[in-house]
């Protein structure tokens, strides 16, 4: 991830910010979510849970489901894997215990981490991924998960809202602040890859501050994908959970193997 990115993430990253109110809310959110997974039988059945968060931002989404687990009496520990260090460091905020975070990329080998039982990649992350670094993804996250583990992934369906909704834009103002505004551009699609390129700029003054490659996933696509690494990939609309500040979540478990 070049600088211009990392410039832009510090503008993205309200929703994960343990200082925000947006990000504590999302918290709440989150622990009601995990709280009617435990009680719909979605965790593999023992009361020692190794949780795996890739991706994790600030580790919002591990955290709310450490927490969450605990109060339901489980023994769990929890691992937080991603690319900036600085966000990593505030996972504290989340977790009352002790966590293992891991600088490295989700395409990195995991199996150096260890066994898992739970894997959640949460927060809306799949655009970053093309369908060829997702069928990559999966395998990483199969290969690391125990035979009855469960890899959770939560997502929107782009393309229906994108395409079938008429939603799709091709200049869309990203982030508000109280003296500038960010907005991204349709800057060309790649045929090979899958991906739409988009240029992000700080207005007033057009300056650019980077490029993001993004796949407007749909759901039954990303689950395909895992259908051919898990026995089991489901789709759990938003509706079904009913928590508002959660999307629609893909589960999938039993990985075969590969």
């Amino acid at each position: 991830m070049g600088d211009g990115m990392e410039e832009l993430y510090r503008y993205l990253r309200t929703f994960m910010d343990p200082n925000s109110e947006v990000a504590q809310s999302r918290f709440i959110g989150l622990r009601s979510f995990f709280n009617w997974a435990v009680k719909e039988g979605l965790f593999p059945e023992r009361r020692k849970l190794r949780l795996l968060d890739l991706c994790a931002g600030t580790g919002i989404a591990g955290g709310a489901l450490y927490e969450t687990l605990k109060e339901w009496g489980y023994d769990v520990s929890l691992t937080v894997v991603d690319r900036r260090k600085e966000d990593l460091f505030l996972v504290e905020e989340w977790v009352s215990g002790e966590v293992y975070g891991a600088v490295m990329d989700c395409l990195d080998d995991l199996k150096k981490l260890g066994k898992f039982d739970v894997a959640l990649i949460f927060g809306y992350t799949m655009p970053h991924f093309d369908p060829f670094q997702t069928a990559e993804l999966f395998r990483n996250v199969a290969r690391v998960l125990e035979g009855d583990g469960v890899f959770l992934l939560e997502e929107m369906d782009r393309f229906g809202a994108f395409f079938y909704g008429k939603a799709y834009r091709e200049i869309v103002p990203e982030v508000k602040g109280e003296d500038y505004t960010i907005v991204s551009l349709d800057e060309g699609y790649d045929p090979l890859r899958g991906v739409i390129r988009r240029g992000y700029y700080k207005l007033p003054g057009w300056e650019r501050i980077g490029e993001i490659e993004t796949r407007y996933w749909d759901l039954a696509g990303l689950a395909g994908i895992g259908k051919a690494l898990f026995e089991e990939a489901r789709i759990i609309r938003k509706g079904e959970h009913g928590v508002v500040n959660v999307s629609d979540i893909i589960m999938m478990k039993k990985s075969l193997n590969l």
